[in-house]
């Protein structure tokens, strides 16, 4: 059984400083781990016992011990608690990468938008980091020891076996919608939808859903797309078109059928603007005519006139994830799926 830390080893915590609370708690706890006193393998009292000893609430507790997470120096283990890793070896270098091939893409704002989220994240955590687009300068700064892990914003597919043959960590970013299939069926049912279209990705570059996913998944919530309604985006097409041009004129084809579809499901966000602009060329009505289903990231909103149902994801919520797949103290290394572009 893992040894529970005493919580009169955590009593010396003192504020100073003006640093948010939960700043100085990290640094605190960081010191504890470095010096020996949390040991590899033991397990954190709960973050209400904490808070009450730290004379803090909670939720700034759980900031610290995130900071500590995607450093590596702590694991969180689903329904146990919080353990000091096994491998307390800090990983404060990390290499940022974007294959070549995408800085001259359409949707070259998307990806600096997702580069620059990952920066600003690793910058409040207080990490080392660098950009690099190419092979040889991120090879030369694996071997120059200049970083000691690597993520991939968006890694193509020529791209990926010598990614995945580096002997460090990495891993890609991944999009995760966090689709409540449920929810959207109960939406669809609530307004009576019998024709449900749907415009999605086969991959997206940063590694989205497959239309697979969407399709299994809203058939389990009893949802059924006939494959006259599906729209799938292929990643040829997507590199010599953008997004909202994909979405508008697959939404025009979808909406001007004979059999014209009351639902339509669009991911991922990129698409939403050009799916809009069809919608209201058209002067369908919505959520009357068509109840609309669309993708959203809350941190990079789009301007959106209709009533329409979202699918909400956070971009820091993303990133806090990919950084602690870094930080990840296991052996197993983090590869690409082969559905990655």
């Amino acid at each position: 059984m893992k040894k529970i830390v005493s919580l009169e080893h955590l009593r010396d915590f003192r504020r100073g400083g003006t640093a948010g609370i939960h700043q100085e708690l990290a640094y605190y706890l960081r010191e504890k781990i470095s010096t020996g006193v949390l040991a590899p393998g033991e397990q954190l009292p709960s973050l209400r016992d904490l808070a009450a000893l730290w004379n803090t609430n909670p939720f700034s507790v759980r900031l610290a011990m995130d900071d500590l997470v995607c450093r590596g120096l702590l694991n969180r283990q689903q329904g146990r608690g919080m353990f000091v890793a096994s491998s307390v070896k800090e990983i404060r270098r990390i290499g940022i990468f974007c294959s070549q091939e995408f800085h001259l893409s359409r949707d070259l704002l998307a990806f600096f938008y997702l580069r620059d989220a990952l920066s600003r994240r690793l910058r409040e955590l207080q990490f080392e980091f660098c950009f690099l687009d190419d092979r040889a300068s991120l090879q030369d700064a694996v071997l120059g020891n200049r970083i000691q892990a690597v993520a991939g914003v968006v890694v193509a597919n020529r791209d990926k076996k010598w990614f995945n043959s580096l002997p460090i960590r990495k891993v890609v970013f991944m999009r995760d919608p966090l689709m409540d299939f449920d929810r959207i069926a109960k939406a669809l049912a609530e307004h009576r939808c019998r024709r449900v279209a749907a415009i999605v990705p086969e991959a997206t570059p940063g590694g989205g859903i497959p239309v697979s996913f969407l399709i299994t998944g809203l058939k389990s919530a009893g949802v059924r797309i006939m494959p006259r309604n599906l729209r799938t985006i292929s990643p040829e097409v997507l590199s010599g078109c953008s997004w909202d041009k994909i979405g508008y004129e697959k939404t025009l084809e979808l909406l001007t059928s004979p059999l014209r579809p009351d639902a339509l499901i669009v991911y991922p966000d990129n698409a939403v603007p050009g799916v809009i602009q069809a919608i209201l060329k058209l002067g369908i009505k919505v959520p009357g005519e068509l109840f609309a289903v669309f993708h959203r990231n809350v941190e990079l909103p789009y301007f959106c006139s209709l009533d329409a149902f979202y699918l909400d994801t956070r971009l820091s919520g993303i990133m806090d994830k990919l950084i602690e797949s870094i930080m990840d103290t296991g052996e197993k290394q983090k590869r690409i799926p082969e559905r990655m572009a």
